[in-house]
């Protein structure tokens, strides 16, 4: 039997590495007459790894290659198929198509290639096969490998074969070119893989030399499991997730062996919440007599309106709270089609529902009931009139879907809904619907590509579009889902910043846009409107962070939005005089509302490494706390004591409820690492220690150096403007937009992370907890017998066994059936599962 070519070593890289043939230095005879290497190289294609060719010694086969049986590298199944094969375990062909993954060891050889011309020949020895984890299989050229020397990935390298001896000194040649394009084709990360990786979906094997950035997955995302079939995920912003950073407050608020006193305090608590869930439940319920009537809906929706006066101070409270940041109607035009309304002279059908939504929106906040009162005389039952113009959308078909009334109304719809229950993962539903039917409509491309679109109509159709997108936006954020539209897919250009009545039906072309400095109706859009690309990125990271291995990226694009920030206070500077209570502190509202749209995305994008890495710039880490005191703070330039301070500070703490919410967390975290440090500190100075130095100069080394005594917020500080927001939220315990078991942890977070012994923090989150209750009690003008005596109640879905005692009470029941927006599935008795 012929013998291989001596001088060649076969080299066997494990698992997902091709075997490589390295030449070796020989000094022997002169070679035989070999065939004449061809003047251009083979094609790529069919060089494969587990093709080589063999050289034999002997009487009558000298220059005669003759190809030797591939090695086994793939597994049975794919080798019989003719597949290819990624060499993981199981492979994704078996995987796909549900079928056993085995491959072939050193005793049990697989069958041959059905394509080998020859018959099985001894085969080196080689080592048995280990699987490697996904996307850490690649290999990777080593600072020191040559043509001749590659490093296997994944296990390490295997054991060399006997090296033989006596090699032409041509044939080495030609098989270290071959190697050379080898090697240039395997390692070059823009060509497709050679040998390895999935044949379908995205591949992270580029990735697997480097480390992420991110902290643990626990506290960046979650996902509550519910038999394996119901499933709902929770992002960043989620309080549940929040909450992990935080073990002495979870573990509190899960410990199911609490005392005595803590428990009846959870026993009270869950009888008040499911009191305050059923009065939020009826008041959100749409009154019967118009949502069932056989009426046509437009007498319906005509008969639920109040009188005229009610309905334009409703109308005004609209245009100046909402129509600023997210442009719908043309006001002029608007309001011609409601004077001719209440002449009776015909409206579009698309009036009334409007119409509808936006006196809800002004009901929220210009009403003593919030918009849930059923008497007429004091405004709009927000539900009934949001019920109704949901019918009246749902009715339509064919050509009234792609008319710009029904978008308006759509958008209005939302808005209202969004003001009385904030569902944030239905809202971002609804508006991946909202934003494909403006693009059905053509709003994603801009007007002048077609010219008959007169100018009037092109200038409304930008200001919709934009409002769309950064609705979608903001939702999106508030998820952490991706957005609808990403950067580069929509050519509208922002709209003009024109005052609406620079604009009319018939005109032939628009004026200029005035300087973005000036004061119009649509200042706020037309400044916002040209942040949306950097507002837009930042969507796009934190939903690729598993792929992001350095902070360059994070850092321009957070850059880029406090430079916007900065221009925020260049438009609106802080001065008193914008502080005017006679307009309900209009300019200031507008300022406010800008800022927080430019925040918004700074606080997402940076706060997966400000809060949950070991290392990262100290720049992140410091913008991350200033903004998020910022949020906290400001409230703080207005007089409690000036009028409308207090419909200010509801519509700020609705508007702003979760994000408020999230940047208390946030400077939560912050004092518990300051105490942390500081009992750190106090202990290396007790045994004698001093802190390194260098650990205080060295730049990114963690989020303490922005926690030293130069922080411009002492912990004192920090802790008062958490408890005032802490005690807003408690205030507003009653309102619908308001949810208690957010506060309630938020309560226990911020009295765990005040500096105390463990049994002292103990004691205050119990006291804190007990204030909910008082607060709690307080608004439902009720005592503390009167909740011992009120029934265990059930949620709406879950049954009640007629045999169970009715007083049971298990610790983790309050939290066992939610039905708000953020609540539905919070099951905070049992552990979030970490999405990796």
């Amino acid at each position: 039997m012929a013998t291989p070519v001596s001088g060649v070593q076969v080299q066997d890289n494990g698992p997902g590495s091709a075997s490589t043939t390295t030449p070796t230095s020989v000094t022997t005879a002169p070679p035989p007459r070999l065939p004449p290497l061809p003047d251009r190289p083979a094609p790529v294609a069919n060089m494969t790894p587990n093709m080589s060719t063999m050289v034999f010694d002997g009487p009558g086969s000298a220059g005669k290659a003759v190809k030797r049986p591939r090695p086994v590298k793939s597994c049975n199944s794919c080798r019989q198929r003719k597949l290819r094969c990624d060499r993981t375990c199981p492979c994704s062909q078996c995987n796909k198509s549900n079928r056993l993954c085995k491959y072939a060891n050193e005793h049990e050889p697989g069958p041959l290639s059905e394509g080998s011309d020859v018959e099985a020949s001894p085969r080196p020895t080689k080592r048995p096969h280990r699987p490697a984890p996904p996307y850490a299989d690649v290999p990777h050229p080593q600072p020191h490998s040559t043509p001749g020397s590659v490093v296997g990935g994944g296990g390490g390298g295997g054991s060399l074969s006997e090296q033989p001896r006596g090699v032409p000194g041509s044939v080495l040649d030609y098989f270290g070119a071959r190697l050379e394009r080898l090697e240039k084709f395997v390692f070059n990360p823009s060509a497709p893989s050679a040998g390895g990786g999935p044949e379908w979906g995205p591949s992270r094997a580029q990735f697997a030399p480097y480390a992420t950035v991110t902290g643990s997955p626990a506290t960046i995302r979650s996902l509550s499991v519910k038999g394996n079939l119901r499933t709902r995920f929770f992002g960043q912003n989620e309080t549940r997730v929040l909450l992990n950073l935080f073990d002495e407050a979870r573990e509190f608020i899960l410990n199911r062996s609490r005392g005595d006193d803590i428990r009846v305090l959870f026993e009270q608590l869950h009888k008040i919440y499911r009191t305050l869930q059923e009065e939020s439940r009826r008041a959100l319920t749409p009154i019967p007599v118009f949502t069932d009537s056989m009426l046509p809906v437009q007498k319906r929706m005509a008969d639920i309106l109040p009188n005229r006066p009610i309905c334009d101070r409703l109308l005004e409270a609209y245009i100046a709270m909402s129509e600023g940041l997210y442009r719908v109607v043309h006001v002029p035009s608007f309001k011609a089609e409601y004077e001719s309304f209440w002449a009776q002279t015909g409206v579009s059908d698309g009036f009334l529902p409007r119409l509808m939504c936006m006196l809800s929106l002004g009901a929220r906040f210009e009403t003593e009931a919030r918009g849930l009162s059923r008497d007429r005389t004091d405004g709009i039952h927000a539900p009934t009139a949001c019920a109704l113009a949901r019918g009246w959308l749902d009715g339509l078909r064919g050509k009234q879907l792609v008319d710009i009334d029904t978008l308006q109304c759509e958008v209005l719809h939302l808005h209202a809904s969004r003001m009385m229950s904030s569902r944030n993962q239905e809202s971002w539903t609804q508006l991946g619907f909202i934003v494909r039917m403006a693009m059905t409509m053509g709003l994603h491309r801009d007007p002048d590509e077609f010219p008959q679109i007169r100018p009037f109509y092109a200038e409304l159709r930008r200001r919709l579009w934009y409002t769309v997108i950064d609705m979608d936006l903001h939702v999106a954020l508030a998820c952490n889902l991706p957005c609808a539209v990403r950067e580069g897919e929509y050519t509208c250009r922002p709209p003009s910043n024109l005052d609406d009545n620079d604009i009319f039906p018939d005109m032939n072309k628009l004026p200029p846009s005035k300087p973005i400095d000036e004061y119009t109706n649509s200042q706020l859009q037309a400044y916002a409107s040209r942040t949306l690309t950097h507002r837009i990125r930042v969507s796009s990271i934190i939903n690729r962070l598993d792929t992001i291995r350095d902070f360059q990226e994070v850092l321009d694009c957070g850059i880029k939005l406090e430079q916007l920030l900065d221009d925020v206070n260049l438009l609106f500077p802080r001065r008193n005089q914008t502080l005017d209570p006679r307009a309900k502190f209009k300019e200031w509202r507008m300022r406010a509302l800008l800022d927080m749209h430019v925040r918004r995305p700074l606080l997402a994008l940076y706060r997966p490494f400000a809060l949950s890495t070991v290392e990262c710039p100290s720049h992140i880490t410091t913008s991350y706390l200033k903004s998020s005191m910022v949020m906290l703070t400001y409230m703080d330039e207005l007089d409690p004591g000036m009028p409308g301070f207090g419909d200010v500070s509801h519509m700020y703490h609705v508007v702003l409820k979760h994000d408020i919410m999230q940047a208390a967390f946030s400077v939560c975290y912050f004092i518990k690492s300051a105490n942390e440090q500081t009992a750190r500190n106090n202990m290396a100075a007790l045994n004698g220690q001093l802190p390194s130095p260098d650990a205080m100069q060295q730049d990114g080394l963690s989020f303490i150096n922005a926690l030293d005594n130069r922080m411009i917020w002492s912990t004192q500080g920090m802790t008062r403007a958490v408890q005032q927001t802490l005690d807003s939220f408690v205030a507003m315990v009653k309102d619908s937009s308001c949810d208690l078991k957010d506060t309630l942890i938020l309560s226990a977070v911020l009295n765990s992370v005040k500096g105390a012994t463990h049994e002292e923090r103990i004691q205050r989150i119990t006291e804190g907890i007990a204030k909910i209750v008082d607060a709690s009690m307080m608004s439902l003008n009720t005592n503390p017998e009167a909740v011992a005596n009120m029934p265990m109640m059930s949620g709406p879905n879950t049954p009640v066994d007629p045999y169970a005692p009715q007083g049971f009470y298990s610790p983790a029941t309050f939290f066992d059936d939610f039905a708000c927006w953020d609540t539905d599935q919070w099951d905070l008795s049992t552990v979030p599962v970490g999405m990796k």
